[in-house]
C-alpha cells in the first residue's frame, strides 16, 4: 500500500480521534490551502453525496409543495456543497479553480464575486454553519453561500441573528463532520428547522457514532433510515499510522476494516432523518426515483 502524504504533512499531526490535523487549512483568509490540501489526499465525498443531496431535495420540494427550498449545510468550510448544488460546479472544478493561483487575496475575492453572481439555482438558499470564521466569511463574501454562521454551537448558544439566519430550513445537511460536531449543535439546528420539518441528511465516517444523534432525533418525533449496504468514501489516509488509528476506532465499535478502507480510504455511511409524518416513502425508493 502506497499512501503518500501531502507536502503540508511531512511530519503528520493527529487529532484527538488520530485523524490527520489539518486545522492550518481550515480557517484562512481564502480557500487556496484548503483545496489544495484536500485534492492531494483525494477528498471526494462532497462529490459523491452531490447526488443524494439533489434527489432528497426534489423528494422535500414535493413534500412542501414548494419550489423554493433553504439548505443548512453542517461543517460548511468555503461552502463546497453550496458550489456543488446551487452553482452546480464540480469538486475538480473547484481544485481547478484554486490550484496553483498566486497573488493577492482581494483579487482572488473579486474573482470568485464575478464567478457566483449567478447560480444554477436561483430557488436554492443554502446557508453555511461553521466556527472558522474565516471561511464561512469568504465564503458568503464571494457569493457560494447566502449567509453563514461561526458561532461555535458546541459551546454556546446560538445567537438571536443565528436562529434567522438557519430558521424555516427544509434541509439539513453535513459530508463528514458529525464525530466533532455532535448532538448539542443537530439540536440546535433542528429546533431552527422545526416549523417546515427540516429533513437531516448526514454523510458520517463509520468510526463515529451516530446513535445519540438518532436518539434526540428520534425524541423530537424523527424517523433515522441508515441507507444499507452503502459505503461512500470521503479520502484517502495520509499515512499507514492514520489508517491503524482508523482501524483501533473501528474495533472499539466493534466493526472490521471494509476493503476500500483496507485499500486506504475513508468510508462514511449515510444517515436520513425526517419527520415521522414525513417518512413515508422508503429512502432506498427516493434515491432510486
Amino acid at each position: 500500500m502506497d499512501i503518500t502524504p501531502p507536502s503540508t504533512a511531512a511530519a503528520p499531526i493527529f487529532d484527538r480521534v488520530g485523524k490527520l490535523s489539518l486545522e492550518h487549512v481550515y480557517n484562512r483568509p481564502d480557500p487556496r490551502d484548503y483545496f489544495s490540501t484536500l485534492h492531494k489526499l483525494g477528498y471526494c465525498v462532497p462529490e459523491v453525496a452531490k447526488p443524494v443531496f439533489k434527489s432528497l431535495l426534489e423528494a422535500k420540494r414535493d413534500a412542501n409543495g414548494e419550489t423554493a427550498a433553504k439548505i443548512i449545510d453542517v461543517g460548511c468550510s468555503y461552502g463546497v456543497n453550496s458550489a456543488l448544488l446551487k452553482h452546480d460546479l464540480s469538486l475538480d472544478d473547484l481544485y481547478r479553480l484554486y490550484g496553483g493561483v498566486s497573488g493577492d487575496g482581494k483579487a482572488l475575492l473579486e474573482r470568485d464575486r464575478a464567478l457566483f453572481a449567478r447560480s444554477a439555482d436561483d430557488t436554492l438558499t443554502v446557508v453555511g454553519v461553521d466556527a472558522a470564521e474565516r471561511a464561512v466569511a469568504y465564503a458568503v463574501g464571494a457569493g457560494v453561500m447566502d449567509g453563514g454562521v461561526s458561532t461555535n454551537l458546541e459551546r454556546h448558544e446560538p445567537t438571536s441573528a443565528d436562529v434567522r439566519a438557519v430558521e424555516d430550513a427544509d434541509m439539513i445537511i453535513s459530508t463528514g463532520c458529525v464525530g466533532y460536531v455532535t448532538k448539542t449543535s443537530l439540536e440546535h439546528l433542528a429546533e431552527a428547522g422545526r416549523d417546515k420539518g427540516a429533513w437531516m441528511a448526514n454523510f458520517v465516517l463509520r468510526m463515529f457514532d451516530y446513535e445519540p444523534v438518532e436518539e434526540m432525533l428520534a425524541e423530537r418525533g424523527y424517523v433515522t433510515e441508515k441507507l444499507a449496504g452503502a459505503l461512500f468514501p470521503q479520502r484517502r489516509f495520509v499515512s499507514a499510522e492514520e489508517q491503524e488509528n482508523v482501524f483501533d476506532a473501528l474495533g472499539r465499535r466493534g466493526l472490521s476494516p471494509e476493503e476500500a478502507e483496507r485499500d486506504g480510504w475513508y468510508l462514511a455511511e449515510l444517515h436520513v432523518s425526517r419527520p415521522a409524518g414525513q417518512a413515508t416513502a422508503p429512502l432506498e425508493a427516493i434515491l432510486s426515483s
